[in-house]
């Protein structure tokens, strides 16, 4: 994703590569990205890691991208911080470098950048680069979380329902699987299917369960296919024929406010 805002004085020159790019035209974008990237601009640095790394306009070369990238993180561009981060994470372009990929999300994540705070909790989790610390796994998901991240979310969830780095609630686990569902986050639909069935979080529901069950399944959760036939077992007819009513309507809401 490239960073199509104007910063500072050379506003000018790097809104005529914005327009240039938003045409197509990438290499007039990068001739006027590249000198104001000379010049110290953050945002054109960042710009043209994004034009190296993807083949824009250039032949994708990696290791111009990396240094872009770092130029831009060193001044501070979250994204170019926690692209770094993977960079550094996933080893491309360079040596897998765990401690390293832990320095950049710490960057971008202090800067509030969502991905790298979840990113940077589930290093913290794995103990990849830094020892296992449940609390601070919990404290970058709670803040990812709340910038609307969804796999933080249902990361969150997780945390809440085992207890692990925070106290034991089962009603924020319902309520950080409820958003992560929301968002279209499976496994959180199957979880809040569990949580209506054994009234976790929520009172016990049969047709909530069946309607998650429903919606997970559909989306090739195959334990929620299961989990779906075997409560209609102990269902009423009525009750089913309410969770099938909720399905549609969940799914015509595109799972918000279900």
């Amino acid at each position: 994703i490239l960073i199509l805002t104007v910063q500072d004085g050379l506003a000018g020159d790097f809104k005529k590569g914005i327009a240039a790019y938003r045409k197509g035209h990438n290499t007039i974008a990068l001739r006027e990205w590249e000198p104001l990237a000379r010049q110290g601009h953050a945002n054109a640095q960042y710009n043209l890691g994004v034009m190296y790394d993807k083949g824009h306009g250039v032949p994708r070369n990696k290791t111009t991208a990396i240094k872009w990238y770092k130029r831009a993180a060193e001044q501070g561009v979250a994204i170019a911080q926690y692209n770094l981060g993977v960079i550094y994470e996933k080893g491309s372009g360079v040596r897998k470098n765990y401690k390293m990929a832990v320095k950049w999300y710490t960057s971008a994540a202090e800067n509030g950048n969502a991905n790298a705070q979840n990113n940077l909790g589930v290093m913290y989790m794995r103990g990849l680069g830094v020892p296992k610390n449940f609390q601070t796994v919990a404290k970058w998901f709670k803040r990812a979380a709340e910038q609307g991240k969804a796999s933080a979310q249902y990361n969150l969830g997780t945390m809440y329902e085992k207890g692990m780095g925070i106290p034991q609630d089962k009603n924020f686990a319902f309520k950080w699987y409820k958003r992560a569902a929301e968002q279209g986050i499976t496994i959180a639909q199957f979880k809040l299917g569990l949580m209506y069935k054994r009234g976790q979080g929520i009172p016990k529901e049969y047709s909530f369960a069946h309607m998650w069950w429903s919606i997970a399944a559909k989306r090739g959760h195959k334990d929620a296919k299961t989990n779906r036939r075997e409560i209609e077992n102990i269902m009423s007819p009525s009750q089913i024929k309410k969770s099938q009513t909720l399905f549609l309507e969940c799914q015509a809401k595109k799972y918000k406010g279900c």
